[in-house]
């Protein structure tokens, strides 16, 4: 591999199998993390028999809890990076507890009510405190691979396209494995399928760390010199950085909106359109037209730029969720068609946003003379778990609103599937559009960023 530049305005070579190494690491975290979006809260519900509410409350504790340790690990991390221990090291580390705490997730020894919820707790606790532990060091290597702003979109198209194959392979391999051991088995078909999924994650994140070993080393000027230290520069970044805030609003606004789709999508199948034989092929096509359709959005913004690239996203996914919220429940295809245009607006989204977070800490960086990366992404993370346990939160409380009972569903709970899948995504979707319409940081302004971090280090001596 090329010696990577020290002049941040130089960016270095990155080749295919680096990238391609760089990118299969999110096949295995959006395996994992589409496992629990999609079938966790239905698991709860439907095979352990928890009431939704508390359902959606042991999914928001383990969120929470997963949102708040993030700034606390990312800031770690970059104390370790900087210490020698880089991102691929880190990641290599995480990778067999996290496949061995998700397993475990999906699997529940007890009957009584109390046991299940406790366990319930426990597993989601211990999960998504190893997924944190492996993801953290992840997010941070687009913003130490490149400086520039056109490779990071094609980084970012990698990595989508690996994590949609990843959410592919969930939304296809567990109800298979789930089926393949019964009616009468189906707490153990569970057990089973994510053992499998996750055996199958870690061996992927350690590839990806192995990739990953020779990334580039952190600057001299990353180092937080204490954790105290770290948070409080975290607190100055955000705060200086108008970009970082935007894309944060973006964040809590898709997570929330993409959060309650995918939780309801299962329950809109089997209840609203009443087809449980269209389940696999609902659960994979917003996966699916997102590995289509994340080149072509790369491409866009390549052309005119990442802002009107996602734009253009964001309008293509709220009118999916419309065509789909005015879908007849006999219409079962034309809310699959509607299902995949919204998929391929929402494939615009993890494209352009990782792309454009990269850009933003070189901003902040300009902007600040201090390098925050690390952090930065881990502020994201955690504003990404708070909005996903919120989501689940509201799925239940709606489900509970709707008096859902899986063995005979009210009018009332129907609306609220229809509502959770269509009518609220397509509004918070609207609203990101409201939010990224006035985004300042351009390609000039990031280029303008990276000639100043340079000519502060040329007079450093850096």
């Amino acid at each position: 591999m090329p010696e990577p530049s020290t002049n941040p305005a130089a960016p270095p070579s990155i080749g295919l199998g680096q990238r391609m190494g760089y990118g299969i690491g999110d096949f295995a975290f959006v395996a994992l993390w589409q496992a629990c979006a999609l079938f966790l809260l239905y698991f709860y519900t439907d095979v352990l028999g928890l009431p939704p509410m508390l359902a959606g409350l042991i999914y928001l504790v383990g969120m929470a809890w997963d949102a708040v340790s993030d700034p606390i690990v990312s800031t770690w991390s970059e104390r370790r990076a900087h210490r020698g221990a880089g991102y691929g090291r880190q990641i290599r580390v995480a990778a067999l507890p996290a496949g061995i705490a998700f397993a475990l997730v999906f699997t529940n020894p007890f009957n009584d009510m109390f046991a299940m919820a406790g366990w319930a707790l426990f597993t989601h606790l211990l999960f998504r405190t190893a997924f944190t532990f492996a993801s953290m060091p992840y997010n941070a290597l687009p913003a130490r691979l490149t400086t520039d702003g056109d490779e990071r979109s094609a980084l970012s198209a990698v990595r989508v396209i690996f994590a949609a194959l990843g959410g592919l392979m969930t939304a296809i391999l567990l109800p298979i494995l789930v089926a393949g051991a019964g009616e009468d088995a189906v707490r153990t078909g569970h057990a089973v399928a994510a053992i499998v999924l996750g055996a199958l994650s870690a061996l992927v994140l350690v590839i990806c760390a192995m990739t990953m070993r020779k990334a580039p080393p952190l600057p001299a000027d990353a180092k937080p010199l204490k954790g105290t230290a770290g948070l409080a520069g975290l607190w100055s970044a955000t705060r200086d950085n108008r970009p970082l805030q935007g894309l944060l609003t973006l964040m809590a606004l898709a997570t929330v909106g993409y959060g309650l789709f995918t939780q309801s999508l299962i329950y809109l199948v089997n209840h609203v359109l009443v087809r449980p034989d269209l389940e696999m092929v609902a659960l994979a096509t917003p996966v699916l037209v997102i590995i289509l359709a994340a080149p072509v959005w790369m491409m866009i913004a390549a052309r005119t730029s990442k802002r009107n690239a996602l734009i253009g996203g964001l309008a293509m996914a709220a009118t999916g969720y419309i065509i789909l919220a005015l879908t007849p429940p006999s219409q079962a295809i034309m809310a699959i068609v509607a299902i995949a245009v919204s998929g391929v607006g929402n494939a615009a989204i993890p494209v352009m946003f990782w792309s454009m977070l990269a850009d933003v800490v070189d901003f902040g960086h300009a902007k600040s003379g201090r390098r925050v990366e690390t952090r930065i992404f881990g502020l994201t993370t955690f504003v990404q778990k708070a909005a996903a346990g919120l989501a689940a939160l509201c799925a239940g409380g709606m489900l509970a609103l709707g008096q859902y009972t899986p063995e005979a569903i009210s009018p009332d709970a129907l609306t609220a599937i229809r509502a959770l899948s269509s009518w609220l995504p397509a509004v918070l979707t609207l609203a990101m559009i409201g939010v990224i319409w006035r985004y300042p940081l351009d390609r000039s302004a990031h280029h303008d960023a990276l000639e100043r971090i340079a000519a502060a280090t040329t007079r450093t001596g850096g």
